[in-house]
């Protein structure tokens, strides 16, 4: 285990996690006068008790006189008011503390996902959606009532003493219990809730995949297999769910019966004491009904720690993708923007290790990758799928961040460099493109705002463009993507590759430019591709033979992350990879 995964299963254990305190800050007002509010409430609940019991008291012989029956009720009905108020307001404002703690932890993951990149899809959606919400109870309950669970009980204690020292004592031996055996069961809850939410992250992921990979599966006949994937996932789900439960149960029955055994040693010394006139009315019945509301908070605050368990599980998730290693802090420095035509650099990748910042254990997504891309030089990737090729590509554009390693540029390091100068010089085609909700000349021009019409006329032209553009009805100038015209595959593929070599780039990075293409249109781009990389760096990857003609060199990256010793310049021969 690492030290990074230590310190989060030891942050995950404790009661709270200290990383969450910058996210509380912006709330610390609300949470603040939620407190206050429940005090308040406090001395409502004392009064309106030490009055009840005077009232009550008055009705019977030997009472003391000069007690006006209706200023007692007059002051009940004033303290259940006051309670009842101070109730509805600390709801209020803690669930306004709750709603900003969940916008600022929203608002810094995404940001950092989109910068350094982050968990999968469906991992992302479960922390920041569902799990997050779940973080209502832990802000705007849990916290609130931990605070008045360790203020509150001393009140009111103090006013049973006030009313009958006896009685005050037994309470607070009884109260020294409650944190022995919430501590036993609370752990045991904590633990199987962090199995609980781990089997939740689990199943979103699993079913984000799933749906994307569905036509594949129904293709090839695989989709009974994933049916029985996720039955499993879910029964495990259940079982994890009914053990949480479980445990819940359990806690809550513990305190109730310390509660009511503490109340019960509490009535029984007081009813001897009455019996044999050893002490008063008023006071003996004060106590009996202050006593149950001495373990409310405790019992409130147990029973929410159980129901924010879930937030706080995901909470940690995302603690942890925020504590991942991020963009260096060291000082960026502004590339030089070339005059005339663009210069091509110098691209060096030295043992490059990518790892999913969520599962730091298992195989790398890219381990031990070097690769050298001279000025001007054309360099292939293929290779198997899942072996990296894409992340490279990733890499060496910034938008993914190394684990460890070193990425250059021009003898500059990329870490130092400010990505979006560098990013200036290049241009991507992703291996998913995407297609805005635009006109098709507004989604051409995406790259490259300033090209010329014959730039963009010879950009649809080497694309194979022009019968689509023929096709549509008011050519160049209608709407395509969502909302629009609908596009083939093969002629999303064009338009986002017509988009990257409209741009005049130092670097091309393209991967799999040729997908979706019969041989005839992949002919003519081969060679619209092979005009605008002439004299540029160019890094590409592809399956296609084709596009392997106008290579400088090819390079072959196996699963295993070992890149082989690439051949000169101008041999177009495979070099594969021999396993280490």
């Amino acid at each position: 285990m690492s030290d990074a995964h230590g310190r989060a299963t030891r942050t995950a254990r404790a009661p709270f996690d200290r990383r969450l305190l910058p996210y509380l800050m912006p709330a610390r007002f609300a949470l603040g006068a939620s407190v206050a509010l429940g005090l308040v409430a406090t001395a409502s609940i004392a009064a309106q008790a030490v009055l009840l019991a005077r009232l009550v008291a008055s009705a019977f012989p030997g009472a003391p006189a000069g007690e006006s029956r209706v200023a007692m009720l007059a002051g009940i009905a004033v303290a259940a008011a006051v309670r009842g108020a101070c109730g509805l307001a600390s709801e209020v404002v803690a669930q306004r503390a709750a709603t900003r703690v969940k916008t600022g932890l929203r608002v810094a993951l995404v940001a950092r996902t989109l910068v350094v990149g982050g968990p999968g899809a469906g991992e992302l959606a479960t922390i920041a959606g569902r799990g997050l919400d779940a973080l209502d109870v832990y802000v705007g309950r849990s916290l609130p009532d931990l605070v008045l669970a360790g203020a509150t009980p001393f009140v009111l204690v103090a006013v049973i003493a006030y009313e009958d020292w006896l009685s005050a004592v037994v309470v607070l031996v009884a109260l020294a219990l409650f944190p022995v055996f919430g501590a036993l069961v609370g752990r045991s809850a904590g633990e199987r809730a962090r199995a609980r939410w781990a089997e939740v992250a689990t199943l979103g992921d699993h079913l984000v995949d799933l749906f994307a990979g569905l036509p594949v599966l129904r293709a090839y006949g695989r989709t009974q297999r994933e049916r029985v994937r996720v039955e499993e996932l879910g029964e495990r789900l259940r079982r994890s769910s009914l053990a949480t439960l479980k445990v819940a149960f359990l806690s809550a029955l513990v305190l109730d019966t310390l509660a009511s055994v503490s109340t019960a040693l509490v009535a029984v010394p007081i009813g001897i004491r009455l019996v044999y006139g050893a002490m008063q009315l008023a006071p003996g019945l004060a106590a009996l009904v202050v006593t149950p509301e001495v373990f409310i908070p405790l019992r409130r605050a147990s029973a929410e720690f159980h129901e924010s368990a879930e937030g706080l599980a995901a909470a940690a998730g995302a603690l942890d993708i925020l504590a991942g290693p991020g963009p260096p802090s060291a000082r960026r420095i502004d590339l030089p923007r070339p005059v005339g035509r663009p210069v091509p650099p110098h691209v060096v990748l030295r043992s490059v290790e990518v790892r999913d910042p969520i599962r730091r254990t298992g195989p790398a997504v890219l381990g031990g990758f070097s690769l050298e891309v001279a000025a001007g030089e054309i360099v292939a990737l293929v290779g198997p799928n899942g072996a990296g090729k894409s992340t490279a590509l990733a890499v060496v554009l910034g938008l993914v961040t190394p684990s460890s390693g070193s990425v250059s540029v021009d003898g500059v390091e990329l870490s130092v460099i400010d990505r979006d100068a560098w990013r200036l010089r290049c241009a991507y085609l992703p291996d998913r493109p995407t297609i805005l909700p635009a006109t098709l000349e507004e989604n051409l021009r995406l790259a490259a705002p300033s090209a010329s019409a014959r730039d963009l006329a010879r950009g649809v032209s080497g694309t194979c463009l022009e019968r689509l553009v023929a096709r549509l009805p008011d050519g160049l100038a209608t709407p395509v993507g969502e909302g629009g015209w609908a596009l083939s595959a093969g002629e999303r593929q064009r338009v986002a590759l017509g988009r990257a070599l409209l741009r005049d780039a130092s670097l091309y990075v393209l991967d799999e430019p040729t997908a979706h293409l019969d041989a005839e249109t992949e002919a003519t781009i081969v060679a619209a591709i092979g005009r605008r990389l002439d004299g540029r760096s160019a890094l590409v990857v592809t399956h296609r033979p084709a596009l392997l003609e106008i290579a400088d060199r090819v390079v072959r990256i196996e699963r295993e992350g070992v890149v082989a010793v690439p051949a000169e310049p101008g041999d177009r021969a495979l070099a594969r990879t021999s396993p280490s």
